[in-house]
């Protein structure tokens, strides 16, 4: 299960105030304090990092889902098994050296730049080095406009409201010319952000699709 960043500057600023107390001698602050540590402690799960059976799920599955985007971050140090990382919020990420070597990231430094996936409620995903490849992604949206002629670029409105040309390939022109404008789709984008692939209808068969996507590619990753 993801974390949230949000969450997180949350907790520890409660925390600091937490520690006021105790350094201003109020026994009422102490047991403001302990109560709070109990709660979060029940709260918060085992590990800041994704777990390892997660992210080789993450890894296996090979396709960003829709509101799930990439992020960078900076190594700042690793020490006992943790990885600290600077991703721009007020605390820093702290991820797991035994997880990122499950992933294959054999070697990790101070300084290196990190893709950190994220869910539109900044939710951990995924995270792997920048020189990495990259993911297929899923896009969900309609489109504004429809794709006649020699016009080689789609042009969606995104669920967070947004417009994005996407150049289509040539394999797929067909199959975005026969979607309606403006009846939801997903779209599939390559690592180059070129459209392969497309299909529209009601929200069962556009999960059907996700569903197909992720398992195409689970079986590229395994093979």
């Amino acid at each position: 299960q993801g974390f949230s960043l949000t969450a997180l500057v949350r907790m520890n600023v409660r925390r600091r105030k937490g520690i006021n107390m105790i350094q201003n001698k109020k026994p009422f602050g102490l047991f403001v304090l302990m109560a709070f540590l109990v709660c979060a402690l029940r709260s918060i799960p085992p590990s800041l990092a994704l777990s390892e059976s997660g992210q080789q799920a993450q890894i296996a599955r090979g396709l960003l889902l829709p509101g799930e985007q990439i992020i960078l971050g900076t190594v700042q140090h690793i020490k006992s098994d943790v990885i600290q990382v600077n991703i721009g919020y007020p605390e820093p990420l702290f991820l797991s050296l035994r997880a990122a070597a499950k992933k294959g990231i054999t070697s990790i430094q101070q300084g290196d730049t990190l893709k950190i996936v994220v869910s539109d409620q900044d939710q951990l995903i995924d995270f792997f080095k920048a020189d990495y490849p990259g993911w297929d992604r899923a896009l969900k949206g309609h489109l504004i406009q429809p794709l006649m002629g020699d016009r080689q670029w789609a042009v969606i409105q995104t669920e967070r409201g947004t417009n994005e040309a996407y150049e289509v390939d040539e394999k797929t022109r067909h199959t975005v010319m026969n979607i309606p404008v403006g009846v939801p789709a997903v779209f599939l984008l390559n690592k180059e952000n070129i459209l392969i692939d497309a299909t529209f209808g009601n929200e069962g068969t556009l999960l059907h699709t996700l569903a197909q996507w992720s398992e195409e590619r689970h079986q590229i990753v395994h093979n």
